[in-house]
């Protein structure tokens, strides 16, 4: 169950993000019909792009539109739009230019959808002729009031018998916008058939939205299919737009509204256009990628090193030859650390795929052979060429920032914070309901410890009495998250964790109770949760429309009345583990203004690094010794100011056992020990 404020317009229009697999839980869970927020429906709506002007982008001739100006007798010039659906034609609804709704038997429904019970905030569509009508299955307004019981719904709408003999390329755009309950998986289809309606052959319609139950789509979402493979020189075809039960699960599907509008048909002109479509720092479908990734994680050059991800497609209508995919890793300067060149051969277009529905996009794993030496962002920029030259070239290049860190391990960007995971009221006036986020993780190397979480509290956390804890569980695929075992830590929330806003916020370290050995054996799963009504809300901050790889995991409400965790949500809270030993800021206080942090990497080879975080100017020097208390190393690094430093030290020539290290500030002495292998 989905329910948090967007602190910022954060949906796009044609936004990218992957249809990553990865964790299923042996369970899956129904969600409950919620209302949206006034602050998400607010945030959603915005300006996306023209269908129409998407079509002719490049010169595309149009071969078919439809502005629904005369809802189902079609202003399209060719015929009408048939309905069917499962509520005996009193779902799919015809908007008119003042907002009324009528049924495809002309009968007025006597609402201005979408009109159902948890509708009322949405308002009309955000397409560029909403003004003259459109579309909507409104399956909220159907089964509205849900307490004289509800149905699961499903329909279509059918556009007339359309030639496409001369065609070599069909692509459709359309614009829309939609939220469903009560799984998952999008409800929403395109289906197009060549032989009358004899056979139907299905795409998905959900576009670039990161399938999530309760959450709402962009406002509008502007898609675009290519549908070729049937519909290429075929004299006999018809498309529809189809609201079905996800086969995922079966059944559940009876909330909330799916709007269409500006239908647009067109042959791409395009020869020759390869996209990089989205770039992944790891292997999205069988385990996550990361934002941010501690030195000990990082993907050993013996293991191939950084693994980039690169899907890609062919928006021609020309198959590519001799197509290649180059992997650069960059510093923050610009400079080239590492190039990677991997081929990929030909990439057919949509017309010609082996498979019909192609997949809209296809992906390479790329072995870099590149490991970090230190902490710091870096750049993974990709690039897709073929033997053509493209006449769209501007979308051939893919980059971002990923950052290698002391100790955290985090998928979130902390400088795109724009959402904030809430509660949803409960049923006993003046409390809060049961809530929980966290993220999924795994370790590609043995040997890390586990020592608490980092978490970013929201503005509206807090203001009252609020228990919650800390957890890590070790995910068992045969129970389910939920039942997974798991380390728990219990905490009573500080006020002052609170921050004015998104703007100013900080990560807050919570430590676990004990540390936790962790494997490279299956997975992990840590996050905050308050497993109780409450007077306060327990918050979080996050990015929303982010999970590109399935890592993310929201607590709440089922069917069935029971609090669940539900995985795979669309926004990625700010939850952030932490493999070494910390102390909080009032702890650095107490042994005087000083935080040694653990070596990296431990054990060492070669060369180590020491960290050490200071809250005011001293004089520094770092020494290494043996268990017998000889020096073996010292590193005078005079007077340094306030903050965070490092010292690189030299075990190359040294026996393999254990050391000692030790920071003298000031006369002040801090000692750890570490190991030379």
């Amino acid at each position: 169950m989905k329910n948090f404020t967007l602190l910022l317009v954060a949906f796009l229009g044609l936004s990218l993000a992957s249809n990553a697999q990865r964790i299923t839980d042996v369970y899956t869970f129904a969600q409950t019909p919620q209302d949206l927020s006034a602050q998400e429906a607010e945030a959603m709506r915005g300006t996306g792009e023209s269908a129409l002007e998407v079509a002719q982008r490049g010169g595309g001739t149009i071969l078919f539109y439809e502005d629904f100006a005369n809802g189902f007798e079609g202003n399209n010039g060719i015929g009408a739009w048939t309905a069917e659906d499962t509520g005996e034609g009193m779902v799919w609804q015809a908007v008119d230019q003042a907002g009324n709704g009528y049924y495809a038997d002309g009968s007025a429904s006597g609402v201005q959808p979408p009109a159902g019970e948890y509708s009322t905030n949405i308002g009309t569509i955000n397409s560029t002729t909403a003004d003259n009508g459109w579309m909507v299955f409104d399956c909220d307004y159907f089964n509205t009031p849900i307490s004289e019981g509800y149905e699961n719904t499903e329909g279509w709408i059918t556009s007339p018998s359309l030639d496409f003999t001369n065609s070599g390329s069909v692509v459709i755009t359309w614009e829309q916008y939609f939220r469903y309950c009560c799984y998952p998986y999008a409800p929403i289809y395109l289906e197009v058939s060549n032989d009358g309606g004899a056979t139907w052959t299905t795409f998905d319609a959900h576009g670039t939205f990161i399938e999530s139950a309760n959450s709402a789509s962009a406002n509008v979402l502007t898609t675009s299919v290519d549908i070729s493979c049937v519909a290429a020189n075929s004299a006999d075809v018809q498309v529809r737009f189809s609201y079905l039960q996800a086969p995922e699960v079966g059944d559940g599907y009876s909330h909330y509204y799916w709007g269409i509008d500006d239908v647009t048909i067109s042959e791409n002109p395009v020869a020759n256009d390869l996209s990089a479509v989205q770039l992944t720092n790891g292997d999205v479908f069988n385990v996550f990628e990361y934002r941010v990734t501690p030195l000990e994680q990082a993907i050993p050059e013996a293991d191939g090193g950084l693994l980039a991800g690169v899907l890609y497609r062919n928006s021609g209508n020309a198959n590519q030859d001799e197509t290649t995919v180059t992997v650069e890793v960059l510093d923050e300067g610009g400079n080239i650390l590492s190039t990677t060149v991997a081929e990929l051969g030909t990439v057919n277009s949509f017309a010609n795929a082996v498979n019909c529905p192609a997949n809209t996009q296809d992906t390479i794993y790329v072995a870099t052979g590149w490991t970090p030496t230190e902490t710091g962002n870096y750049v993974l920029q990709a690039t897709i060429a073929s033997a053509n030259e493209d006449e769209n070239p501007d979308d051939n290049v893919r980059s971002k920032v990923i950052v290698y860190s002391d100790d955290e391990y985090g998928h979130d960007d902390e400088g795109a914070l724009d959402v904030e995971f809430r509660p949803t009221d409960s049923d006993i006036a003046g409390l809060f309901n049961p809530a929980g986020y966290g993220n999924f993780f795994h370790m590609h190397n043995a040997g890390s410890t586990a020592y608490g979480v980092t978490v970013r509290f929201g503005p509206n956390c807090g203001g009252g009495d609020l228990e919650f804890e800390t957890r890590l569980y070790a995910y068992d695929g045969a129970v389910g998250l939920t039942d997974s075992p798991f380390e728990a830590t219990y905490w009573s929330y500080d006020d002052a964790w609170t921050p004015g806003s998104a703007e100013t916020s900080d990560y807050v370290y919570l430590p676990f109770e004990d540390p936790i050995e962790m494997t490279n054996e299956g997975f992990y799963f840590t996050g905050l949760i308050n497993e109780f009504e409450s007077e306060a809300e327990l918050t979080v901050l996050g990015n929303a429309n982010s999970d590109t790889d399935n890592s993310t995991g929201d607590y709440g409400l089922t069917g069935a009345g029971d609090f669940v965790w539900f995985t795979s949500q669309t926004a990625t809270p700010a939850i952030r583990l932490i493999l070494s030993e910390r102390v909080g800021i009032d702890e650095i206080a107490n042994h005087n203004g000083i935080d040694l942090r653990q070596n990296v990497p431990n054990p060492a080879n070669g060369t180590t690094i020491v960290r050490f975080e200071m809250l005011q100017s001293r004089n520094v020097t770092v020494e290494m010794r043996d268990l017998q208390g000889r020096l073996i190393q010292s590193v005078q690094r005079g007077q340094l100011p306030a903050g965070m430093h490092q010292v690189e030290l030299n075990v190359a020539d040294l026996q393999s056992g254990i050391y000692t290290y030790t920071l003298i500030a000031d006369g002040l002495r801090l000692t750890k020990k570490m190991m030379v292998k």
